[in-house]
């Protein structure tokens, strides 16, 4: 007599949720939408080559902002870039 073995998994309802969404066809768009959509593109990409000249739009954009990341591995302590003493000179010397 052969034994056979059974796994039971379970999984929560928003993983099977997302299984799901993975599984189901994408939406189907009509050509004469996908005319519409492309032709409203190629018009908003028009208005911006139109005005991407105007030096006037130069006081509405923002400056870029500068990014940084410390990635740390495990165990690592972050670096200091400053002293507190060097950050609390460098605040007085805005106060003044």
């Amino acid at each position: 007599m052969a034994r056979e073995m059974t796994l039971l998994v379970t999984i929560s309802a928003n993983t099977a949720a997302l299984a799901i969404e993975a599984l189901r066809p994408g939406r189907r768009v009509s050509t004469k939408d996908q005319v519409a959509d492309t032709k409203a593109d190629a018009d908003r990409n028009a208005r911006r080559a139109e005005n991407a000249g105007d030096p006037g739009d130069a006081e509405f954009m923002l400056p870029a902002t500068t990014v940084s990341l410390d990635l740390l591995t495990t165990g690592q302590q972050p670096r200091q870039q400053a002293t507190l003493n060097q950050a609390q000179s460098a605040y007085r010397y805005f106060e003044d």
